[in-house]
Parts: structure tokens; C-alpha cells; sequence
């Protein structure tokens, strides 16, 4: 495919001098190298996999070398790609030395807007973290959060109100492309007082119960049967949350409430002194202290993922984009 060089003085069989690849060409490149492949650095960037493909090739053309081997399991550096990707590796980080100088430079005079639209749950338990860590890096960004369930985060997406909705629960709508960014786990709880605690199901009905902030005795497991037959303090219809249970559970008994957002759920567990299915996150201190106790149901897992989706049919504006990367590097580790 690449024809070796047959004369040292045919300018045309070197490499330009002076050639510096497109930023664009660089991110391309990079996110290959890292996702290992050019669908899943089309996703990252945002962009469609034509994009990231025709910009790889022209950069192979350019430089008369093989950059990846393709196959069907992905895409991988060939040798001479690993050379390339070091070299733009430095590059990338002097285009953000610049961006950065640029910024500061004249920060005064650039503002950009970003509106994103996030699921109750992210907006408690992760945005506060991200928005912080963006506006570091970003301090020329204004972001605007919009909190919804995840349903109507997605639908504010596909109407065209927000480019970018970070959202948990297993449905997507077809209109979105969507990447996940980790997992959430599901837990049952209940009051430390409730009867599943202050029972070892063995009729000892002598059993003290447990006090709030003492140590409460280990619940035995509870079945799926029971849960389902169970009245439980829920989140609203089209919540994350509502629809893993509901395809975990199946048939459900009228709940014994429905709450529109985390903490109000978080609340009326203790107040309703019933089961709750909430993130385990979110009653992490309660847990600790021994207000609730979390029950084993046996051989249920509720675990869920948490998503940022965007348009497939619009392109994303540079802020937007600049987002979405940020959310994947940082759920990945690399921004802190």
C-alpha cells in the first residue's frame, strides 16, 4: 500500500518539511491510539467514524507510513505508528500550552456558554465534582445545568434544548449516540428499626430491634418474591433508577411512595419506615451511622450505567465537545 522510496532526491517521496498536523488530525490520531479503534474514537471525539478514517488515511499519505493496522477487533499502532503517536503526544501538549496562554491572554474578552442537562442523581452525587474540575481547566466556560430524570434529559437532547445529557438507567432513545462512562450499583435499605433487621426470619419475635446510630444486626437475605410483594419507597416514572428496578423486579406492589428527586427518596425512607432501591452512594453516611442498613436480596443485582449522549444527527459545538471529552477522560482517570 506504501511504496517504498526509490530516490533519496525525489522531494516528493519525503516528508514536507515543516509539516505539523491539524489539530483535529492530532485528536483523531491520539483517541485511536487510546480507544483502539476508530469507532470508538469517532464516539469519543463525537464525530463520525468517516471523519477519524479519512483524516487517519490523509495523514498516512502524507507521511508515507502505516500509522495503524486495521482488523476487525479494532485498530493497533504499527511500529513506525508508535513513533508518530509520541510525537504527537508532545504536540497535543503544547496545543493545550497554547490554548491555556491564549486563554489567559485575552480571558477577559472570551466566554463561552454551555448548557447540560443531567439526571437528579448525577446532579447530588457527580456533576458538583465535574463542573469544579471543568471550570479549573476551562475558566472561559460558563456551564448551565438543567436537572431532570433521565428520560426527559434525553428528550431535551433529541428536541434540540441541550447537546448534552449525562443520564443512568439501561434505555437510550435511537435518536442519540451515547457513551458509558462507569457503573452505578442499586442497593436495598430500610430503616434500622424496620422488621427485616429486627427479625432473623426464625419467628423470634424477642429479638430487640436495632436503634438508629448503634450497630444493627446483619438482615438475613430477603427474596425477589418478597421485594416484589413489598410496598417500597420508589423515584418517580422515568427515572434511571425507577426503570433498573422495574426491569430487575418486574411486577412491583403499589409502592408505598414515589419521589421526584434523590434526597426526597433518601428522606422518606426513614420517614416512611419502609424498603427504598437508591444508589448506594447516596446513603452512604446513613449506612455508616446505622440509620439504614442495607438488605441482600438473593440473587438480584441492580446495577446500572451511567451515560453523556448527544445528538447523532448534529454536529456538537466546540464547547460541547471539549465537554465531552473532559467527562470521558476524567470518569477514565486521566483529569483530576
Amino acid at each position: 500500500m506504501y511504496p517504498p522510496r526509490h530516490d533519496g532526491n525525489d522531494a516528493s517521496s519525503h516528508v514536507r518539511r515543516g509539516y505539523v498536523p491539524d489539530a483535529l488530525t492530532v485528536d483523531a490520531v491520539l483517541a485511536v491510539a487510546r480507544h483502539g479503534g476508530m469507532n470508538q474514537a469517532a464516539k469519543y471525539l463525537g464525530v463520525s467514524q468517516q471523519a477519524v478514517s479519512t483524516r487517519i488515511a490523509k495523514l498516512e499519505k502524507h507521511l508515507n507510513t502505516r500509522v495503524f493496522w486495521r482488523g476487525a477487533a479494532g485498530s493497533s499502532t504499527t511500529e513506525s505508528g508508535q513513533k508518530v503517536v509520541r510525537a504527537l503526544e508532545g504536540l497535543e501538549e503544547a496545543l493545550n500550552d497554547c490554548a491555556r496562554g491564549l486563554e489567559a491572554a485575552i480571558g477577559e474578552d472570551i466566554t463561552e456558554e454551555l448548557t447540560l442537562v443531567v439526571s437528579h442523581t448525577v446532579a447530588e452525587l457527580d456533576y458538583p465534582r465535574w463542573a469544579a474540575a471543568y471550570q479549573r481547566a476551562h475558566p472561559q466556560t460558563h456551564l448551565h445545568m438543567r436537572q431532570l430524570n433521565s428520560r426527559e434529559a434525553q428528550h431535551q437532547v433529541v428536541q434540540g434544548q441541550a447537546e448534552l445529557a449525562v443520564v443512568e438507567g439501561n434505555w437510550v432513545a435511537h435518536e442519540l449516540h451515547q457513551r458509558v462512562l462507569g457503573h452505578d450499583e442499586l442497593v436495598v435499605v430500610v430503616p434500622a428499626d424496620h422488621h427485616w433487621v429486627a427479625s432473623d426470619n426464625s419467628d423470634n419475635d424477642e429479638r430487640p430491634a436495632a436503634r438508629p446510630g448503634a450497630a444493627a444486626p446483619a438482615p438475613a437475605q430477603v427474596t425477589m418474591e418478597e421485594l416484589q410483594s413489598t410496598p417500597l419507597v420508589l423515584r418517580e416514572q422515568g427515572s434511571g433508577t425507577r426503570e433498573v428496578v422495574e426491569d430487575v423486579l418486574g411486577r412491583l406492589a403499589p409502592p408505598a411512595g414515589e419521589f421526584g428527586s434523590l434526597g426526597a427518596q433518601r428522606t422518606a425512607i426513614g420517614a416512611l419506615g419502609a424498603p427504598g432501591v437508591i444508589a448506594r452512594r447516596a446513603v452512604a453516611a446513613q449506612l455508616a451511622t446505622g440509620d439504614y442498613v442495607e438488605v441482600p436480596v438473593a440473587g438480584v443485582s441492580f446495577d446500572r450505567p451511567l451515560r453523556v449522549v448527544w445528538s447523532s444527527k448534529n454536529q456538537l459545538s466546540e464547547p460541547a465537545h471539549r465537554f465531552l471529552r473532559f467527562l470521558v477522560d476524567y470518569q477514565d482517570g486521566h483529569v483530576s
